[in-house]
């Protein structure tokens, strides 16, 4: 016999956006379950906290919660060609907090507020009546039966195919790789983004005291001969200028692959179900906004599940006046994505295109203060 659960809302998904919106109606005590799929919390994911998610976690009584063990930097340096050409300033600065440990923060505030957590947990199917979604089966026999669904559940979301909303990728033309390494000094001292005349790009950031993040984002064609063999170091050199001493750690690092595309979606509600993060929209991951805004998201998310209080009909219009309109948000924000992606090969097309409003301010009002120098 099936063992069914009622609640409020369930979430399916346990990453940022999931636990955080979990967070946020917990608060407001609503009933809430998380389905997780894993048996912990995601552990991939961004690394960057700008100005929007800064203010939404100061709203929320967690900015110096996130802040007590997170990196703060207030400067991007750029080059094209091994030459440095202008510098991102971000008066408020930014954090860098590894993804995992970010969302274990959240979740550990999640057990106070009463959330519930499925883990290793898998939907086997979504009933509706009409629009409305009305029972999660789960392949171990259990059920929920929610008011409300949030699909949390990234860019191959399961109850977003299920709704019937389809989905637009543009793949880009590069494999992007990733390494946790040593770090080293010139890490250490600013943050670098790298882009060449053959269309590379490379970031390169601390994690915390001992260890650095890299990206390396190659056209799939230079992917293959750089990495195909084992990667030779020295291919860099006159790509990644002023971390001479990185080059030792790039060698031996264990690289992972990303394929990197952006997505975008015709709708973010069907009935009482909504999508929220990846499950919503992906942004070229050079923009550094996806984190901010899917906090962002996640707020206005509790805030209409917890004014409808319980009315489907209130509920519904909530989510086409107060939170479909975010897809505007992100659209600019993936367009600006697709623009940027175009351009790495060409200093002078790129230095026109770039935004610094959206790198420093994201969808927030600039207050002042933000500006790109010049390195010529």
């Amino acid at each position: 016999m099936a063992r069914t659960t009622t609640c409020d809302v369930a979430i399916v998904g346990a990453g940022l956006g999931g636990c955080f919106l979990a967070l946020l109606l917990g608060r407001n005590g609503r009933n809430v379950v998380v389905v997780e799929q894993g048996a912990a919390i995601p552990a991939a994911g961004a690394d960057f906290v700008k100005r929007p998610g800064m203010g939404v976690l100061a709203r929320h009584g967690l900015g110096s919660l996130v802040e007590r063990h997170a990196l703060k930097r207030d400067i991007v340096r750029y080059y094209h060609d091994g030459e440095a050409i202008q510098e991102c300033r971000y008066p408020d600065g930014f954090l860098i907090r590894p993804y995992r440990e970010l969302v274990e923060v959240i979740y550990s505030c999640c057990s106070m507020e009463g959330v519930e957590f499925w883990f290793d947990s898998r939907i086997e199917r979504l009933e509706r009546d009409g629009d409305r979604v009305t029972r999660l089966a789960l392949t171990d026999g259990r059920e929920l039966r929610p008011d409300v669904v949030i699909a949390a559940d990234g860019t191959r979301s399961m109850v977003r195919q299920a709704l019937g909303i389809t989905k637009e990728t543009t793949a880009y033309p590069h494999m992007m790789r990733v390494a946790t390494v040593p770090l080293t000094a010139s890490v250490a001292r600013l943050n670098r983004l790298y882009f060449n005349s053959r269309g590379w790009f490379s970031y390169l950031y601390p994690v915390n005291e001992e260890q650095a993040r890299v990206f390396v984002g190659l056209p799939l064609e230079d992917d293959r001969e750089v990495f195909g063999g084992g990667l030779e170091a020295d291919v860099f050199r006159d790509f990644i200028t002023e971390n001479d001493d990185a080059y030792d750690v790039l060698g031996p690092a264990h690289w992972q692959q990303i394929p990197v595309a952006a997505m975008r979606v015709p709708a973010y509600h069907k009935g009482n179900a909504a999508l929220l993060g990846s499950a919503a929209f992906a942004c070229h991951p050079m923009t550094g906004m996806g984190m901010s805004y899917t906090m962002h998201d996640a707020e206005i998310l509790a805030g209409v599940i917890c004014a409808a209080e319980g009315d489907p009909a209130l509920l519904e219009k909530g989510l086409e006046t107060a939170y479909e309109p975010r897809r505007h948000a992100h659209a600019e924000l993936i367009d600006y994505g697709d623009a940027l992606a175009g351009t790495f090969h060409d200093r002078e097309t790129y230095l026109e295109v770039f935004r610094e409003d959206l790198h420093v301010f994201g969808d927030t009002e600039p207050t002042g203060g933000g500006f790109v120098t010049a390195l010529r």
